[in-house]
C-alpha cells in the first residue's frame, strides 16, 4: 500500500476548477482536504507504487489542474535496501526529497 500526500494546483478559471475538485471529490483514492485559493489538499492510497505514480499522472492531466506537488509517501511494501517488516516514508520539503526507514512495531 502506498499513502501520498498531494497538493493540486488548480486553474486560474473557476468552472474548470469547480468540476476538477468535483471529479476529485468523487475518486475513492483519494481524501479530499482543504482548499486555500488555487491549492487544495489530498490524500491518495493506493495498492502499490506503480498505482500512485499512475494516479499522479492522472491527476497532472485533469482539466483544471494545473499541477501537482508530492508533499508525503509512505510505503508499506518493503523496498530494496530495507528490511523486511520496515515502512518507507519519503518527503520532499522544498525540493529536497528525505527518506526515512521505520520498523513496524508487532
Amino acid at each position: 500500500m502506498s499513502i501520498s500526500g498531494l497538493v493540486v494546483t488548480l486553474c486560474a478559471e473557476d468552472g474548470d476548477a469547480a468540476r476538477a475538485v468535483s471529479l476529485l471529490s468523487g475518486d475513492a483514492r483519494l481524501s479530499v482536504g482543504e482548499r486555500f485559493g488555487r491549492r487544495l489538499a489530498l490524500v491518495a492510497e493506493t495498492m502499490s507504487v506503480e498505482e500512485d505514480r499512475e494516479l499522479w499522472d492522472q491527476l497532472r492531466g485533469l482539466s483544471g489542474v494545473v499541477n501537482v506537488d508530492v508533499t508525503f509517501v509512505h510505503l508499506d511494501e518493503p523496498s530494496e535496501g530495507i528490511s523486511p517488516g520496515a515502512a518507507e516514508e519519503v518527503s520532499c520539503v522544498e525540493g529536497v526529497m528525505h527518506r526515512e526507514e521505520s520498523h513496524a512495531q508487532h
